[in-house]
């Protein structure tokens, strides 16, 4: 599959922070988000899986505008919890 923009997945950082709350933004459990992600680790996650992607770094996570962490749009091949799992063990093993 190829990268669309208009159908492509946005992945934040703050949906993979241990730190946050699920209505702060978290998506994925609590056991397996990381401490601070940032949009590099989140880069280096998603290039690992092999998807075409597109960093946005000007963008702000309506939640948390105050702090500029910027965005990914990933290409659309599952579904965003499968997406969101995935690159959440990713970081994982990335900070082990």
């Amino acid at each position: 599959m190829t990268y669309d923009e208009d159908t492509a997945w946005v992945l934040w950082p703050e949906y993979f922070d241990k730190n946050r709350s699920r209505a702060q933004g978290r998506k994925v459990n609590r056991r397996i988000a990381v401490h601070d992600p940032d949009l590099d680790m989140l880069e280096h996650a998603v290039g690992e899986l092999g998807l075409e992607y597109r960093v946005e770094k000007e963008k702000l996570y309506p939640g948390n505008w105050h702090s500029s962490k910027g965005r990914i749009r990933v290409e659309r091949v599952s579904s965003k919890t499968e997406l969101l799992e995935k690159v959440a063990r990713l970081l994982r093993s990335q900070r082990s």
